[in-house]
């Protein structure tokens, strides 16, 4: 077996169906789909039993610790030689596995390959593209960091990827510890073992809707915490320079801001306030979220990758370039 597409599921009745479909639907027919319910209380599991292709499996462990254990779980069942872990709400275009496959086949070396992505709305509607590198591209964790640290998570949530089984058994498991960036942090154990193949074009699609586990993270303070530690993890992985550096906690001193924003709208007071002198305090006068949006944002200076580690501000978009959204 080829490819197993493996499903995380909680009260997922009102997207999941669209989901499974978009599977279905594929080019490439030599899959299973195995869907792990983490004890839904809607009628998830009567949609997924509803269906009668032998190759959908479904799994219901006896307990449910949370959202890590769910998508090890799932993971855990899958007998491909790939694994792509596919968010109950997003989709797949049809040439998606076909043409993540073909690049894996193509180049033993790689652990994982990833690609642009079409949000879209509840409804389905697209939204915007959102495309960091205009052609294929094998990348480093250097090469990796280095977007992440000024755009954010450019290697994409799990529904973009597909990765080789054993480098998913070798990196894993998704921890906990990060609840908000579990896939990010993952991606980067992953790139410690070889490189990842970016694919500019949008196979997958993923949706936006105010109950998707983001939305709710983000009133809860969850996700600044998150992008704090993480952005410390990253930092400790290559060499930046202090304009590097300092651009980098100005992008998390953004989001702290941006979320208590978030929060004040939502009425909350105390947290958000917090939030908000946590950002100077990461950030003092905010002058690495300045050199962020007018520098870096802008494409008039970028970060390029020197001997393998080191992470330089360069003129232009450098190598790793900068994101294209429309």
């Amino acid at each position: 077996m080829t490819v197993s597409v493996c499903i995380p599921t909680f009260n997922s009745s009102r997207y999941l169906r669209a989901c499974v479909d978009s599977v279905l639907r594929q080019t490439c027919q030599d899959f299973e789909l195995v869907v792990s319910d983490c004890a839904s209380t809607d009628d998830t599991c009567d949609i997924i039993r509803s269906y009668s292709d032998p190759r959908i499996r479904l799994f219901c462990p006896d307990r449910c610790l949370g959202m890590a254990f769910n998508l090890n779980h799932a993971a855990a069942q899958a007998r491909g030689n790939y694994v792509k872990i596919l968010c109950h709400d997003d989709m797949i275009e049809p040439t998606c596995l076909e043409k993540q496959v073909s690049t894996l086949d193509r180049n033993p070396a790689l652990t994982m390959v990833t690609s642009g992505l079409r949000y879209v709305d509840a409804n389905g509607q697209t939204l915007r593209l959102f495309i960091w590198l205009p052609e294929e591209t094998i990348l480093s964790t250097a090469d990796a960091v280095a977007g992440t640290l000024v755009y954010g998570n450019v290697l994409g949530p799990p529904s973009a990827t597909l990765l080789r089984r054993e480098s998913l058994i070798k990196a894993g498991p998704f921890s906990d510890q990060f609840p908000q960036v579990m896939d990010l942090d993952l991606w980067l154990r992953v790139l410690a073992l070889g490189p990842i193949s970016y694919l500019p074009e949008p196979l997958c699609r993923f949706r936006l809707h105010p109950e998707a586990t983001t939305e709710r993270l983000r009133n809860t303070g969850v996700i600044r915490d998150d992008l704090r530690r993480i952005t410390e993890t990253m930092l400790g992985l290559v060499m930046p320079t202090r304009m590097v550096r300092r651009v980098a906690w100005g992008r998390v001193a953004g989001s702290f801001l941006k979320q208590a924003m978030a929060g004040l709208r939502s009425g909350y007071v105390r947290w958000p306030l917090a939030a908000i002198g946590q950002a100077f305090r990461i950030d003092p006068a905010l002058a690495g979220l300045v050199l962020l949006q007018m520098l870096f944002r802008t494409g008039v200076l970028g970060i390029t990758v020197a001997d393998g580690t080191m992470l330089q501000v360069c003129r232009g978009q450098g190598r790793v370039g900068r994101p294209w959204a429309n």
